[in-house]
C-alpha cells in the first residue's frame, strides 16, 4: 500500500509539472506572437470605429492611457454617452438612459472599466500584480487553450488562446449588473497588425447567449498624447 502511495504522488507531481510546463509554453508563445515586448511601450491607444448596442449603430471612440485610464464616447438615442476611469474614480454620463448628469461607479461597474482601461494582456507580468493562472485544458471546439485567471481580489476570468495563433480569441468575466451575477463572453477576432503589433478589430459581448454590443474598430493609433483631462468627470457642455 505504501508503494502504491508513493507511487500515486509521484504520477501528481509529475502531472503538475507537466501541466506548469504547458502553462510557462503558451504564455510565453503568446506573449509573443501578441508583440507584448512592444504594447510595453505603448503608452497610450486611440480607437475609432462603429458600436452596435441595443440594435442601434453608431460611432464609437476609445481612448487608453497608462497607467489604467480610460474613456468612451459613442451617441445614444441622439446623446452623448460618455465612461470615463482616471485611475482611481470612474464615471458615467448617459442621458438617453436617465442618467443625467455624471454619476460615479460604483465597485462592481468599475470592474468592467479598469479590464478594458489595461493595454497589456490581461496575463501579461500576472504575478507581479498579485494574480494566479491555472491552465483548464482545451476549449470543446480544440480551437483553444483555456487560462483561468485569477485577480490579487478574487476575481476570476477565463481567457481563450487561439491554439493557431497563440493571440486572445475570448475572455469571460462575471459581471453584477442590479444584484445579481451575468457572465459576459467577449469574442475578439479580426486581428490585423498596427505598427508591428496583431490588434483586434472586433470585439464582440454576450451574455445568455445574446449579443449585447459589438465594436468594429476602423482606426487604430498607438503614443498619441491624451490631455488627462479627457480621463477625468465627463464636462458636460
Amino acid at each position: 500500500m505504501r508503494r502504491l502511495t508513493i507511487s500515486f504522488l509521484i504520477a501528481v507531481f509529475a502531472i503538475t509539472a507537466l501541466s506548469a510546463q504547458d502553462l510557462d509554453k503558451i504564455l510565453n508563445d503568446h506573449y509573443k506572437a501578441s508583440a507584448q515586448d512592444k504594447i510595453s511601450k505603448i503608452t497610450s491607444t486611440t480607437m475609432n470605429g462603429k458600436l452596435v448596442f441595443m440594435g442601434m449603430e453608431t460611432g464609437v471612440t476609445i481612448y487608453q492611457a497608462r497607467p489604467l485610464k480610460f474613456r468612451l464616447e459613442a451617441e445614444i438615442m441622439g446623446s452623448k454617452m460618455i465612461q470615463t476611469y482616471n485611475g482611481t474614480t470612474g464615471w458615467t454620463y448617459m442621458p438617453g438612459m436617465g442618467v443625467t448628469e455624471p454619476r460615479e461607479m460604483g465597485t462592481d461597474e468599475l470592474k468592467g472599466v479598469i479590464n478594458q482601461a489595461n493595454i497589456d494582456s490581461p496575463l501579461w507580468d500576472y504575478k507581479d500584480k498579485g494574480n494566479k493562472v491555472e491552465l483548464l485544458g482545451t476549449s470543446e471546439d480544440g480551437s483553444a487553450n483555456m487560462i483561468k485567471l485569477t485577480t490579487a481580489e478574487g476575481d476570476e476570468i477565463t481567457i481563450y488562446i487561439s491554439r493557431e495563433t497563440s493571440l486572445m480569441s475570448k475572455i469571460i468575466t462575471i459581471q453584477m449588473a442590479q444584484g445579481m451575477e451575468n457572465e459576459i463572453e467577449t469574442e475578439l477576432k479580426d486581428y490585423k497588425v498596427v505598427e508591428g503589433i496583431p490588434t483586434a478589430h472586433y470585439m464582440g459581448s454576450k451574455m445568455g447567449g445574446q449579443v449585447i454590443s459589438a465594436v468594429t474598430f476602423e482606426s487604430i493609433e498607438y503614443n498619441r498624447t491624451l490631455d488627462d483631462s479627457l480621463f477625468g468627470m465627463p464636462v458636460i457642455e
